[in-house]
């Protein structure tokens, strides 16, 4: 067994150094070269790193994981141990908040499973709490997958299973039998966190439910017989917790169906919230959130029409005007970023004023500063929140800030890889989309003001810059994603997977919300589909008869040519050389990719212009990229 501990803390180990060495910090480099060169080498060790995990992974912890036979005692020990060390980064010297979130919900779940088996209530409600906590992050962390609500749900539902269960074990007589005293509070503490699977819930059936949880967890604050129960437990924060869960029920940005009552009782318990913190802030000014909540009071007041929209938008202007620009934690996140997408969902898109447009462009900017100055300490899932909700919200102002340069900029500033990766896609398009115009134009007839081959010829700027944009918008799902993304040490599970898959009809979906980039969504919702719709994703969709179909292609071969070739940022595999790229597009012809690419890439001056970006080209996008960052944390 001892040699399965040395395992277990040798992976938890490895992740933590894969999640240093993806994210270098930007201030460290004297160079874009050394910048550059150090992504390269941090790559590579990141390779054998990877691959010493999936053999721990496929050698010790899945059989254990997947066996039908009864967990030892010393492998309960053992699993509860690395799930610690995953969730909590326990007994490592590391910063991030997490290290392996759905390997953690692995274990907890079979932990869980062990436990309900053996009938064993103390061990039971020690699986549940590290349960319910794994559900509610792996449900924020889903959530934003709104082509796969199932996955998402899956947690949700899970968590409110085990709170519901949590719940139960506030029956006096029930809660009696539990003799261990940290278990008690464990009930306490779960039985109130169960309000937060109801999070961004419309139903007006589930809302109300959850206040009526909210009520109960309040009769039980006030109710003596817990007090004494368990005498030691922090009831000040339990009651600011519950208290603060009645004013995050409204949220500017979702209709939250409530009945009348529902909204006055809510209302009430804001205004019973401001006066507790008002009447005693020296027992509450240290809890995470107490800065916060009289913005989410007002939020209350404003939405039971206690307070007009004017005075709403004065308090949250006012607060982001004091804020704090260089505060990451979770206080930060709310005054940085969640109070923009609070202002941007009270404003009329069809009566935009010019101090709207003012202040638009300066949230923008500044939130565009604000993440490229955030530290790779692994919050990036709790920020992706909101930040995921004001790209969804954006107001497109096109002279000042379109959408295309906006949604960039965040993908530069969280994943700069997947940034240059972008950047390098566009070059390779545009280049091949000129190439491909000179010698078979007829592959374009069909895109607009294109009827022949003459009509091509004369539009060839255009098509040229549209297939350039639209390329470099591809990935733009990504954003919505990226957690997953970041995944290195390991394989992807089978949902994370359907996660990646999720991309293209994410992108396709945010570039149709602009008018500027609207165009462009056929070819993000179809640049991993095979030339004869055979194979790739979505399944669903076919590009056969689209007027894109051959822009397509091309990205679709730009995207696998840079995934294939890049060694620097994305991948550490060894990277491939033109010619072996050359043999897969023949050796796909007609089925994976267009019949006409292999022999494109023949072309001498094709073949020049191709080589150029993936050497030269390439560490140009980086030494860029380096700039951005770099001249943004040095002016921070």
């Amino acid at each position: 067994m001892s040699s399965i501990r040395e395992e277990f803390v040798k992976y938890a180990e490895r992740m933590a150094e894969i999640k240093r060495l993806s994210s270098p910090d930007i201030k460290v480099f004297d160079s874009a070269d050394d910048y550059s060169e150090r992504l390269r080498f941090n790559f590579q060790r990141i390779g054998r790193l990877a691959a010493q995990n999936r053999e721990m992974l496929d050698q010790e912890l899945y059989p254990i994981l997947n066996s039908n036979d009864a967990l030892t005692k010393e492998e309960e020990e053992e699993l509860k141990n690395l799930s610690d060390m995953l969730l909590n980064v326990a007994g490592l010297d590391a910063e991030f908040e997490n290290l392996d979130l759905p390997i953690s919900s692995l274990i907890t779940e079979r932990l869980l499973y062990d436990a309900n088996e053996k009938h064993d209530l103390i061990t039971g409600i020690r699986r549940m709490d590290d349960e319910i906590a794994v559900c509610y992050s792996l449900m924020n962390m889903t959530e934003r997958i709104t082509t796969h609500p199932d996955i998402s749900g899956k947690y949700r539902n899970r968590g409110l299973a085990i709170g519901k269960v949590f719940i139960s074990l506030l029956n006096k007589d029930k809660f009696l039998t539990i003799s261990d005293k940290e278990c008690r509070a464990m009930v306490l503490t779960n039985s109130r966190f169960t309000s937060t699977f109801f999070e961004r819930v419309t139903d007006p059936e589930k809302n109300q439910e959850n206040i009526d949880i909210l009520r109960q967890m309040l009769n039980v604050a006030s109710d003596g017989f817990y007090r004494d129960a368990v005498p030691d437990y922090d009831w000040d924060y339990f009651e600011f917790r519950v208290f603060e869960y009645y004013t995050q029920l409204t949220d500017a940005c979702n209709e939250r169906c409530f009945s009348e009552d529902a909204l006055s009782e809510i209302v009430a318990k804001a205004n019973e919230f401001d006066s507790m913190l008002k009447r005693s802030p020296e027992v509450y000014c240290n809890y995470i959130g107490y800065s916060f909540a009289p913005m989410a009071i007002a939020r209350c007041r404003y939405l039971a029409g206690e307070l007009t929209k004017e005075d709403y938008r004065h308090i949250i202007l006012d607060a982001y005007e004091k804020r704090d620009r260089m505060n990451f934690d979770t206080e930060g996140g709310y005054f940085n970023v969640l109070l923009p997408l609070e202002y941007i969902c009270l404003i009329d898109r069809d009566r935009i004023s010019m101090d709207d447009v003012s202040r638009l462009r300066e949230i923008y900017v500044s939130l565009n500063a604000y993440l490229f100055r955030m530290p790779a300490d692994g919050s990036l899932s709790f920020f992706m929140e909101y930040v995921s909700g004001i790209i969804s919200r954006f107001i497109e102002i096109p002279s000042v800030l379109p959408a295309e340069e906006f949604i960039l900029n965040c993908m530069a500033a969280i994943h700069p890889p997947t940034y240059v990766h972008s950047e390098m896609v566009g070059q390779i398009t545009e280049r091949l989309c000129m190439h491909l115009i000179s010698q078979i134009p007829e592959l374009f007839i069909g895109m607009e003001g294109c009827r022949s081959s003459a009509d091509v010829l004369k539009n060839s700027d255009a098509i040229i810059d549209y297939a350039y944009h639209a390329a470099i918008c591809h990935d733009f799902g990504k954003i919505y994603i990226i957690d997953t993304i970041f995944v290195y040490g390991r394989k992807l599970l089978e949902f994370e997977f359907d996660i990646i898959k999720a991309h293209p009809v994410m992108g396709s979906e945010l570039l149709k919300m602009f008018n500027s980039t609207r165009r462009y969504a056929d070819v993000a919702l179809g640049h991993h589909k095979w030339y004869d719709d055979s194979g790739g994703y979505p399944g669903d969709f076919s590009s056969m008869d689209s007027p894109y179909r051959t822009i397509m292609n091309i990205v679709q071969c730009a995207d696998c040519l840079d995934a294939a070739t890049d060694t620097v940022g994305r991948s550490y595999n060894k990277g491939k050389k033109i010619d072996d790229f050359v043999s897969e597009l023949r050796e796909g012809a007609g089925t994976r990719y267009a019949p006409w690419l292999a022999d494109l890439f023949e072309k001498k001056e094709v073949r020049a212009d191709i080589k150029y970006l993936l050497s030269e080209g390439r560490m140009r996008n980086y030494r860029e990229t380096y700039s951005l960052l770099r001249n943004v944390q040095d002016n921070g």
